[in-house]
């Protein structure tokens, strides 16, 4: 990441806008994820369900702090 006056520089292999966050899809990952990780498969790949859970986590991370964002912008606003 490179910031400067202007603008922020982030390198990244993936991004998502938060208004392309898919709550009910990302709920979904989460729940498969969880249930990978208790899972007692041995076939589980641990380090790919644990990934999953990440990516989840962030989107619902970031879908919520949107939420809220515009929840305050709109009570300042009335």
């Amino acid at each position: 990441m490179e910031v400067r006056p202007d603008r922020v520089i982030v390198m990244a292999d993936t991004a998502e806008r938060a208004e392309e966050i898919d709550v009910a899809r990302a709920e979904a990952a989460r729940r498969r994820a969880e249930a990978r990780l208790h899972s007692r498969q041995e076939r589980v790949d641990f380090a790919r369900a644990e990934a999953a859970l990440r990516r989840a986590m962030a989107r619902l991370k970031v879908a919520e702090h949107r939420r809220r964002r515009h929840r305050r912008r709109r009570e300042e606003s009335s």
